[in-house]
């Protein structure tokens, strides 16, 4: 029982910590942004923060690590029964309930080009054995569109509210034909 109760507690601070920091990012740089900082907004000590994590740096890399990570998990669900549409719906739904970590990951705040080593590995794992230099030249022009295209249209999206659904914005990516340039 222990066990259990230590567990719970740990999560609930890391989850603190992790909402009290992307709390901090809408506002500021992640340069700009002290262990102090964050350890007084989330009323946790120093120490506390530094069993989880050596500094905010490593804090964002974990972030988004797991932002990554839930994204390509949502990516590999389309190879089962879940078509290239409802995937890309998985995504948006991702993206909209993590808005705050994406659009910094988009923004000059942090690391911009990682959705689109995102879904060239998932792009490379699913066609990789298909492909020779002929297909690898015309994949990089139409990936680079469709990666773009696609970006354009979610931040559009997110800079509104997120008013669509994302079953609207996937059947707008998908008509644009950046769906169709991937399969």
């Amino acid at each position: 029982m222990v066990g259990i109760k230590n567990n719970r507690r740990t999560r609930y601070t890391i989850d603190l910590i992790k909402e009290t920091f992307l709390g901090l990012l809408e506002t500021k740089k992640l340069s700009h942004i002290t262990v102090t900082e964050i350890c007084k907004q989330a009323e946790i000590n120093r120490g506390t923060f530094y069993l989880h994590y050596k500094d905010p740096y490593e804090l964002f890399e974990v972030m988004q690590d797991e932002f990554n990570q839930e994204i390509m998990e949502t990516l590999r669900q389309g190879e089962s029964l879940c078509t290239t549409e409802e995937s890309m719906i998985n995504l948006l739904k991702i993206i909209q309930d993590k808005k705050t970590i994406y659009q910094i990951l988009m923004s000059d705040r942090g690391e911009n080009s990682f959705l689109s080593q995102i879904l060239l590995e998932d792009y490379l794992q699913r066609h990789g054995e298909e492909l020779n230099r002929k297909d690898l030249f015309t994949m990089d022009y139409s990936f680079t569109y469709m990666v773009y295209g696609s970006m354009g249209v979610i931040n559009q999206w997110l800079e509104s509210n997120s008013k669509e659904s994302p079953q609207t914005i996937a059947r707008v990516i998908s008509s644009l034909g950046h769906q169709k340039s991937l399969s």
